[in-house]
């Protein structure tokens, strides 16, 4: 895993002649402990929460900037660092954290905690809170008309069981209840229904395997809105969507999260796709990316069919 993988994008910066004082009182808003300090667009040095004198250092800020108190020797990382090498710098240059330059601008901020955390678990964080924000759930109106539109079909084939039990009471048969609209047929096929166009996003199933450790509720809640973003425009044509996660090697590392997913279309052959990647975040955005191309490249040759006999048989005929 990558420095890219786990640093902190939203990187707090103040001036070398911030006072100490002010400098603390950002640390206490943001709830960090490390501040980059930056001279226009130059890195000049870090100021921690120990520089500063901690909790009970008011004397120590009183009257100083942060130019006198911040730690001028800066170790510096890339996106690109591994964890272990950012561990190794770490120690041997006695620093609690590592700005992380991309083309000499400061594009994040790691800490000793956040580098122990992940080299402990031996395994990458689910999903970070940026995605999960990116997903974010549509307003509550859309979520009650989304649910309302689901349930339709439900209540009309309740009213319709009633009106066969009704005719059935007074002497009639299962071919003709009360009027009011046309019967539905006591029971469709879910294939026949996927092709006929009448289901959305809310009935196509996704089902969900993960090894022990790879995905926590809110990444499950993550994955399932992202399917839904990519194959929501061909949910009439799906029957069902299975989702399998591995970490092949464990504590190992290496390229080994593996997602497949695996899309059953109506009428036609199953769609599946199988991808390998170094930290789950990649591998998922990978596999959804290709099956979002392999399930529209499927569904188009089955439109194209009809045309192109038609063509065929018109050229014949020529």
């Amino acid at each position: 895993m990558r420095l890219q993988d786990v640093m902190s994008t939203d990187v707090i910066t103040v001036t070398p002649d911030t006072t100490a004082t002010d400098a603390w009182r950002q640390m206490q808003r943001h709830r960090i402990r490390h501040l980059v300090v930056m001279d226009g667009a130059r890195l000049v040095g870090l100021v921690s929460e120990r520089d500063l004198g901690g909790p009970k250092g008011t004397a120590v800020r009183r009257g100083r900037s942060v130019r006198e108190l911040m730690s001028p020797q800066v170790a510096a990382a890339t996106p690109d660092t591994t964890l272990r090498q950012a561990a190794n710098l770490m120690r041997g240059r006695t620093v609690g954290s590592l700005p992380v330059l991309e083309d000499g601008r400061v594009v994040g901020i790691v800490t000793a905690t956040d580098v122990l955390d992940e080299l402990g678990r031996g395994a990458t964080r689910p999903v970070t809170r940026a995605q999960r924000r990116d997903m974010r759930l549509p307003p509550a109106s859309a979520r009650r008309a989304a649910a309302k539109a689901a349930s339709r079909p439900v209540r009309r084939a309740a009213r319709a069981k009633k009106a066969v039990k009704r005719g059935t009471r007074r002497g009639g048969t299962e071919s003709a209840p009360s009027p009011g609209g046309p019967a539905l047929p006591a029971r469709l096929p879910r294939p026949a229904k996927r092709a006929a166009g009448r289901t959305g996003v809310l009935e196509t199933p996704a089902y969900i395997r993960a090894d022990a450790g790879l995905l926590d509720d809110a990444g499950r809640d993550y994955l399932r809105r992202k399917l839904a973003r990519k194959l929501g425009k061909f949910a009439p044509s799906i029957e069902r969507v299975s989702v399998r996660l591995e970490d092949v090697n464990g504590p190992r590392g290496g390229v080994d999260k593996r997602c497949q997913i695996k899309v059953v279309l109506s009428g036609l052959p199953s769609v599946v796709v199988d991808e390998r990647q170094e930290t789950l975040p990649a591998v998922v955005e990978r596999a959804l990316d290709r099956i979002e191309r392999a399930v529209r490249l499927r569904l188009e040759r089955r439109r194209r069919k009809p045309i192109e006999a038609h063509a065929r048989a018109a050229a014949s005929v020529v």
